[in-house]
């Protein structure tokens, strides 16, 4: 990708940003007071384009300014006016594009650090899905890495909107190098989301709504704390708000479906005791699969990488599974491979390993986020007793990048919670009876205009289009009017339901739901 000739004064402004990126990060502040936005106190913060001195060479940092008349004009082609962006890199790819639509994959230069935007800098990817001018924009991430293949959201496709996808900070290639490990904060990557709808809404004026599944949901939430008046709406999916070692898990998963699923319960729990009754076997096995498969397990060791996967998948199946398909889970008549198999097919083997595409490396700012702000599951592993011989090790303390500090801010998730009952407006959150994260949802409290959903018998994938009448229709209705979108220009025609959508990016996501079926 390249910078398009934007003209002289736009060159000129550019320079400073340039010579940013061989600058290291300079400071260590993990909690910035981020430009241009408003802090816990509610006063006004110095914008970016306040000149601070570059970091030790005396100069002056200018933040570019964009070229509004052009990037309102209709008249003039969206990638020659996303190129006016300043900061940001376009390339069109028009291949596997919705019908009516034009797909663009980006980047966009940002400050590793946005109270020192004069230090390291970085760029972070993004795609966009446009529409139209005059449609709305639906703001979504994963919270993980960004698909470079054109998919719209449910409510891109239930409000014909137009959808800029975000990778999250740290992501590779979405990440400052050398890495500075305490600039992976919630308040850090809100502060990247609100310079990328400032950057975007003079060519997209009409509504936004925000979105995201699971820790994609949980990040659309924090960026509504930080700056609430950026998008007119929020969907979060799934999104838990855990505690250090969150005790609410194994209870949960513990009576998980109620005495429907008691046989299933059981079941489950009978193939995680026969595994570890085997162990000696088992591992043998998973070291035979290592080795054919190219995976190394370091970090954790052989022994505690089966442990985690014995616990984990029961976790998993209900996350991503179906009661319907507890029989897949055999007994102590099973072989040695066909247990190992089933634990690939549900949880993934290389989840666990070193490397790979859905190794611990890969995942590897996930589990820093989760050591030391989002918080982590307690293991279901109680029942186990004695066949457990590394408890309290499934944890983000243990897959988190090793050699990194880890310290907990036990505050950063109680004060989300708290601005969301306190203070939160336009905020809707769909669950899953079935999903064990449920067990972390968010309390509404006091907020306005805001609703929170459960999905009968739903797991993970759990949508607005799963929800039963009258609550889907209530729940479209809500997001229909936060986008500014008439009945009378949907010809009120009935709401289409979506399928349903899991993250193409997720630590522990089953090998099936990952893209191409297999691991």
């Amino acid at each position: 990708m390249s910078i398009p000739d934007r003209g002289t004064s736009s060159t000129v402004l550019l320079v400073p940003v340039l010579l940013l990126l061989t600058l290291g990060a300079c400071g260590d502040n993990p909690n910035p007071t981020p430009d241009g936005g408003v802090g816990d106190g509610g006063t006004e913060l110095p914008d970016a384009g306040t000149n601070p001195p570059l970091c030790g060479t005396g100069q002056t940092f200018v933040e570019a300014v964009a070229n509004k008349a052009l990037l309102q004009n209709p008249t003039v082609d969206i990638l020659e006016r996303l190129r006016a962006i300043p900061g940001l890199t376009v390339q069109e790819n028009p291949n596997g594009v919705p019908s009516g639509y034009r797909f663009f994959i980006m980047e966009y230069d940002q400050p590793a650090d946005h109270s020192r935007p004069e230090c390291q800098r970085f760029k972070q990817r993004l795609t966009l899905l446009h529409k139209s001018d005059t449609a709305p924009m639906v703001l979504y991430t994963g919270g993980y890495y960004v698909s470079t293949r054109p998919s719209r959201r449910e409510l891109t496709a239930m409000l014909g909107a137009n959808q800029l996808s975000v990778e999250h900070r740290f992501f590779l290639p979405s990440r400052p190098e050398p890495a500075d490990w305490s600039l992976l904060t919630i308040q850090q990557s809100a502060a990247d989301f609100h310079r990328i709808v400032q950057a975007f809404k003079p060519l997209y004026g009409r509504r936004w709504l925000s979105t995201g599944s699971s820790k994609g949901g949980e990040t659309v939430v924090f960026f509504r704390r930080f700056y609430p008046q950026d998008v007119d709406g929020t969907v979060a999916y799934v999104a838990p708000i855990a505690r250090r070692d969150d005790e609410r898990f194994p209870a949960f998963q513990d009576a998980v479906g109620g005495d429907a699923q008691a046989a299933c319960r059981e079941r489950i729990h009978t193939f995680q005791r026969t595994v570890l009754e085997r162990r000696e076997e088992r591992l043998g096995l998973l070291r035979t699969y290592a080795q054919n498969n190219g995976l190394t397990y370091s970090q954790l060791g052989d022994e505690k990488a089966l442990e985690h996967a014995v616990i984990e998948t029961y976790f998993a199946f209900w996350q991503y599974d179906s009661p319907a398909n507890c029989d897949q889970f055999p007994g102590n008549e099973a072989t040695g491979a066909e247990l190992l198999t089933v634990m690939n097919q549900q949880v993934g083997l290389a989840t666990f390993a070193d490397t790979g595409t859905s190794g611990l490396g890969h995942y590897a700012p996930y589990y820093y986020q989760a050591a030391v702000e989002l918080g982590w599951p307690r293991p279901y592993e109680a029942f186990l007793g004695s066949l457990i011989h590394f408890p309290g090790t499934d944890s983000a303390l243990v897959y988190a990048p090793p050699g990194v500090p880890l310290v907990f801010r036990e505050q950063a998730m109680q004060d989300i919670q708290d601005w969301v009952s306190t203070q939160g407006e336009r905020l809707m959150f769909i669950y899953g009876e079935l999903d064990p994260w449920s067990a972390a949802a968010y309390s509404l409290g006091g907020a306005r205009d805001s609703y929170l959903y459960e999905v009968p018998g739903g797991n993970h994938g759990s949508s607005i289009s799963q929800l039963p009448e009258p609550r889907y229709s209530e729940a479209f209705d809500t997001v229909r009017r936060w986008a500014g979108v008439t009945p009378t220009a949907l010809k009120r025609a009935p709401p289409e339901r979506v399928e349903p959508q899991f993250e193409e990016f997720a630590p522990h996501l089953p090998p099936r739901l990952r893209e191409g079926g297999t691991q």
